[in-house]
């Protein structure tokens, strides 16, 4: 019979254990395990309660029977052809004392609008601002400021901006479909005109001094997290990156990771993470002369995250990968293992005598067009509908964004387990909500079991939807889909079980254009009692991979759009137009916008957990009442025409189809308190100190060493 590469997962890790014991064994008898000797693929040693085998179908069914095994499914990493979806179905675009982050002031704008020249006009489109941003404004107030208005005409006439950080000290990753690390947002030196925050520090975490803040989690972080073996042989194992940062090798990174002996022996027990051999600089990131395979969405959120003049955690430690793009890191399974394997093994910074926190910023998701035969309306009762019958609570999904798709909890799966484990380790995982116009409800709202389905069936678990080809979905309509549900503590949540936790941070998309109006979500934004927060995502400026092109999506050109470096490269970039910018919109914008502000909180309480940032944003980040946000009504038919469609109070139809916010806090992220728990050099509970002044009382003598101290 013929084999395939599976893998499974036990509810505990002493079942795995046990199970994986009863796999490699010879003549077991259980008639759930087969009786021959199984070839273990991967025995996973980073994860307690997984492992990939060389199994038939007929063996792996049997296994799906074993109460011990909570999912088992292909491996993903061995059939990415299956598990990946296309890149353009997972992006989801469409206290300490405030300080000013300039000293000038500058004209910034709410929304990103093309030059009144026309729409194609690129060659005289040239933006004549500098630092021509406008999503950060939307948190100098609780509510919408009076400035915040729209178009390239009518720039804020503001005070200075001013944030109480900058993400220092903390671990800021994009996973994405890439990221161009040549364009001038993540350059430190040597831009033409470049106007920087007055605390912008610039550089990154590895030797060198590059001019180059980013560095790639794949191909970079081994040198970050284990140095020594590095070192050991630098010839062979190093090199210079094109901006001057010292750089694993290409293939040496990527078997740093796939092979646990071609690491130092303190880091061989997480065991091999089967990364992509197609995973290159050139593909995933470019250079100062050369543009990556994919990349224009992950460098538009990296941009927005912490770009040096259109983020927020412009000092962050910026980290970027390959998640879903062109010549990606091999799976989505991988590369949340990377991230995971990551946060537990980076170096302690002295400063804190702590690792750096670790914030994972996403703005991709799984969805799926709408399909079914059936769907179910708080309910076990099924009732028929067609695609003309459908609805209004089906007809709505994806209606007004994200193409008519929709999102869904996903079955348990290896890819559900990653996901688990990369919060248990201690992520702080920033998820855009969607745009798929959707309600997301938690445990406790009665359109929680609400659902679609192939089949009839009393058990919500066993109909059938299937999310993707690889990865099954339950077809529910109203919760949270994936990476949403990360985490959940129960792989068979109920209706009206609200012990369940969640632990990610879900971010919805404000409307930017409202004029006069009172502030409102954007219509095609998910929204529901399961959005933590709404921040800035219509219409944002951010850094682009294209250049001028008829076809493309409008780029403008930026005033500081080359750097001395480009003279020497293989490709000028100035001569097709430079580094341009463009318009950004959907919860992808979103989601990167609050990671950064988040990150900015995270700085300041290193040991948080999601529960602990959650409880913040519930704490100060208030709700605001009507009139200031529109709330609308949440409707409570499957029918009702408020799934579709608002009304004013006279009755007439909204100029502004669905701003509902059906359920969710009217909570819009700001420059709220935020607390210190934790300062330099001390643990949590001591009294916040700045580090020194130091003393040190002779006699003291130092032979043979070189030293330094600082303050």
């Amino acid at each position: 019979m013929t084999e395939k590469y599976y893998t499974l997962g036990t509810h505990t890790s002493e079942q795995w254990v046990e199970l994986h014991a009863e796999l490699i064994a010879d003549g077991n008898t259980y008639t759930s395990v087969p009786a021959r000797e199984i070839t273990v693929e991967d025995d996973r040693l980073h994860s307690p309660t997984t492992g990939s085998y060389l199994l038939t179908l007929e063996e792996a069914t049997e296994l799906q029977s074993d109460e011990r095994v909570k999912f088992i499914n292909e491996s993903p990493e061995k059939y990415p052809e299956k598990f990946m979806p296309p890149s353009e179905d997972m992006t989801c675009a469409t206290s300490g004392t405030p300080t000013d982050r300039y000293t000038a002031l500058y004209n910034n704008w709410s929304q990103w609008v093309n030059s009144n020249l026309g729409i194609y006009s690129f060659f005289t489109d040239v933006e004549p601002t500098l630092n021509r941003q406008g999503t950060f404004f939307r948190f100098l107030s609780f509510v919408k400021p009076n400035h915040y208005t729209v178009g390239k005409t009518n720039p804020f006439n503001t005070p200075k901006l001013q944030q109480a950080g900058a993400g220092e000290n903390v671990d800021l990753i994009v996973p994405d479909n890439g990221c161009w690390l040549g364009h001038v947002e993540f350059i430190s030196s040597g831009v033409t005109n470049a106007v920087n925050p007055d605390d912008y520090i610039g550089s990154n975490v590895l030797p060198g001094n590059g001019y180059c803040d980013v560095l790639d989690l794949v191909l970079d972080a081994p040198y970050y997290i284990d140095p020594n073996w590095f070192n050991a042989d630098p010839t062979n194992r190093l090199m210079t990156r094109w901006d001057g940062t010292t750089v694993p090798v290409d293939s040496v990174a990527r078997s740093w990771w796939q092979d646990s002996t071609q690491r130092s022996a303190l880091f061989a027990a997480f065991g091999n993470i089967p990364v992509s051999s197609n995973y290159t600089r050139d593909t995933a990131n470019g250079s100062n002369s050369t543009l990556p395979s994919s990349g224009t969405h992950g460098t538009q959120c990296a941009a927005l995250a912490f770009g040096r003049t259109q983020g927020w955690a412009y000092n962050a430690n910026k980290w970027v990968m390959n998640l879903y793009g062109d010549n990606n890191v091999g799976s989505l399974d991988i590369g949340i293992d990377v991230q995971k394997i990551f946060h537990m093994h980076k170096p302690v910074n002295p400063i804190y005598n702590s690792k750096d926190p670790t914030v994972s910023s996403n703005s991709w998701g799984i969805r799926k067009y709408k399909q079914g035969n059936y769907y179910y309306w708080r309910t076990d009762s099924p009732v028929s509908y067609t695609q003309i019958t459908e609805p209004a609570f089906i007809d709505v999904l994806g209606s007004k964004g994200d193409g008519g798709r929709f999102k869904s909890e996903l079955k348990d799966s290896s890819l559900t387990q990653a996901g688990n484990e990369l919060t248990q380790a201690g992520v702080i995982c920033i998820v855009a909500a969607g745009n798929s116009g959707q309600q997301l409800v938690n445990p406790d709202h009665p359109n929680y079991d609400n659902s679609i389905s192939l089949n009839t069936t009393t058990s919500l678990y066993l109909r059938n939807f299937w999310e993707t080809d690889g990865y099954r979905s339950i077809g529910t309509t109203n919760r949270r889909g994936f990476p949403g549900h990360m985490g959940k503590t129960e792989s068979q949540t109920f209706q009206g079980n609200t012990t369940v936790k969640f632990p990610v941070i879900q971010v919805g998309a404000l409307e930017s254009n409202t004029g006069s109006n009172n502030e409102r979500i954007a219509d095609y934004s998910d929204r529901g009692p399961a959005i933590d927060l709404f921040s800035s995502g219509a219409g944002a400026m951010a850094a682009t991979v294209d250049t001028y092109s008829a076809s493309s999506i409008p780029t403008i050109q930026r005033v500081d759009g080359v750097y001395s470096a480009l003279s020497a490269g293989a490709i000028d970039l100035s001569q097709i137009g430079g580094c341009r910018d463009t318009e950004f919109t959907g919860t992808s914008a979103a989601c990167p916008v609050a990671a950064g502000f988040l990150a900015s909180v995270m700085q300041y309480n290193r040991d948080w957990t999601y529960e602990n940032l959650r409880t913040w944003i519930e704490t100060n980040v208030t709700s605001q009442s009507n009139p200031t946000m529109y709330h609308g009504v949440e409707p409570t038919t499957p029918t009702d025409m408020n799934w579709l469609y608002e009304y004013y109070s006279s009755g007439n139809l909204r100029s502004y189809s669905n701003a509902s916010l059906q359920g969710a806090p009217s909570r819009v992220l700001y420059n709220a308190i935020i607390p210190v728990s934790t300062a330099y050099g001390v643990q949590v509970g001591d009294p916040p100190a700045a580090p020194g002044p130091y003393s040190i009382s002779g006699p003291l003598t130092i032979n043979g060493l070189t030293f330094s101290l600082t303050t």
